[in-house]
């Protein structure tokens, strides 16, 4: 079958002007022409070819077929159809052409994998430049992906470093702001205090003092601003500062002479309460009984006050809590000053091995402190008081067959204290149903008076007995014990209180 696309074979012809390649042909061999005689050849005329008709017919037949071929040619030419044998085999061939130029770019570069021929056959087809390999590429990318990491670090690194230096001067900026407020009484109270600073006290001594009264927090800051001030000599004496006052100004006070205050020296009792105690204040002009009051029953910032658990009934929130001694005062003091030394010498007096103690009886301080201010009332001795302790406390273990503790003491307390500061009706009514043991269940709604160490310890070491009843012979002292009503009634015989 002929095929259309087989160009024909021309064996003859001119070359194309444009595109048309040039075709071999035969020529004839020129007749050898004699030379001239005489020197130089003559150029002769070229003769007038002699064509016949029927060459002319051929030859316009042949021109016709060759500008035919070129016109075929000037068209896109289709893609051949090849049989799946035809393309294995070209495909086979591509790929190893390929793989030559591949191993020929492997020589070249030492570093770079060799690839395979399949791979080879497909870049080579794909892309006109050779692609970097895989292996390569991978590589770039774990040093681009390390170096962001360096990068990374050096961020976090900076960061750490830069929130250090900003923590450091947020820290010393807060703390020189501290100090500043500390050495101008900023945020301080105003709370003036009384104290007294002894002979021969040196700046050390005035310091320390100056500390235990809350004038001043810093014992090096009030050297340094000693210093500042050119070391001016203190004087001793009785002083009045508040905490809100400067540091400059404590030493300007200090380099003063100063007259001695007045005091006075007073001696309170064990199994004294609030209102005698007021009243008392009162009498020697060192405070009014009201302010007194006021300020010893509001909640101070103690470690004593931080331990009670009050008694939302109690008449006095701080009865109890006045430690019997003896004290000077200052005349014309103010009542928190009073307070002041007050609540510093009871917290004093409780130790933790007191607090211990509480802990392991399963009462809190405010139950101790109840039930020795009714220990203090009734016992007659010191050495009376363990056994009577015992006494209450048998009945508090046992409620069903004893409900109430029934002490006289606390029948006196209301009338001694509740009846005498009370003037509504309504009141008195209300805490004589808390507080005498007669009718309230248990312990009363609060310590009925300030008792002494005596009876505290009685209390936190009681005596062992089997006890429910005791009696006291107003005349001798002497105290009578028992274990049932009809021993107690017998008592109450030899004690002289019934017939």
């Amino acid at each position: 079958m002929e095929n259309k696309n087989t160009k024909p074979d021309i064996s003859f012809g001119a070359k194309s002007r444009d595109q048309a390649a040039p075709v071999k042909r035969e020529r004839p061999a020129a007749p050898k022409r004699p030379a001239p005689a005489g020197g130089a050849p003559a150029r002769a005329a070229k003769p007038s070819p002699q064509v016949s008709e029927e060459a002319r017919a051929r030859i316009s037949e042949h021109q016709a077929m060759l500008d035919k071929a070129l016109n075929e040619m000037d068209k896109p030419e289709p893609k051949p159809v090849h049989s799946k044998e035809e393309v294995s085999a070209g495909a086979a061939r591509a790929a190893r052409q390929a793989a030559a130029k591949q191993s020929q770019r492997s020589v070249a570069v030492d570093d770079r994998p060799v690839i395979s021929s399949k791979r080879a056959a497909v870049e080579s087809a794909d892309a006109p430049r050779p692609r970097p390999s895989s292996a390569k590429r991978k590589n770039g990318k774990k040093k681009k992906k390390k170096k962001k990491l360096r990068f990374n670090v050096s961020i976090v690194t900076g960061l750490s470093i830069a929130i250090v230096i900003i923590c450091a001067s947020i820290v010393l900026s807060t703390g020189a702001i501290t100090v500043g407020m500390e050495y101008l009484g900023i945020n301080k109270s105003e709370q003036e205090v009384t104290f007294n600073i002894p002979e021969g006290s040196s700046n050390e001594d005035i310091a320390e003092i100056l500390i235990k009264n809350n004038i001043i927090k810093n014992k090096k800051l009030f050297k340094v601003a000693l210093r500042l001030n050119n070391d001016p000599v203190l004087y001793p004496g009785d002083i009045s500062l508040s905490p809100s006052t400067s540091y400059a100004d404590i030493i300007d006070k200090l380099s003063v002479m100063r007259e001695s205050r007045e005091t006075v020296e007073l001696t309170f009792k064990e199994g004294t309460n609030l209102y005698s105690v007021a009243k008392k204040l009162e009498k020697n002009g060192v405070c009014s009984a009201e302010d007194f009051l006021f300020q010893f029953n509001t909640k101070q910032d103690y470690d004593l006050d931080n331990r009670i658990v009050h008694n939302e009934d109690a008449y006095y929130d701080m009865e109890g809590y006045f430690f019997p001694d003896t004290y000077e005062f200052y005349v014309n003091d103010s009542a928190y000053n009073v307070t002041k030394m007050l609540r510093e010498h009871m917290q004093s007096k409780i130790t933790d091995e007191m607090y211990a103690k509480m802990d392991e009886m399963g009462m809190d301080l405010n139950e101790v402190m109840t039930l020795a201010s009714i220990v203090q009332a009734e016992a007659g001795t010191a050495e009376d008081m363990p056994i009577v302790a015992s006494v209450f406390i048998n009945r508090l273990n046992n409620p069903d067959e004893f409900p109430n503790l029934q002490s006289d003491a606390t029948k006196n307390y209301i009338k001694k204290v509740i009846r005498k500061a009370e003037t509504s009706s309504a009141m008195v009514e209300h805490y004589t149903n808390v507080y005498d043991t007669y009718i309230c269940f248990g312990l009363p709604a609060g310590p009925i008076g300030d008792p002494g160490m005596d009876a505290i310890n009685a209390v936190l070491n009681h005596a062992d007995t089997k006890y429910y009843y005791f009696c006291n012979n107003l005349d001798t002292g002497e105290a009578f014990y028992a274990e049932t009503y009809e021993q107690h009634k017998d008592n109450l015989k030899l004690a002289g209180l019934s017939e």
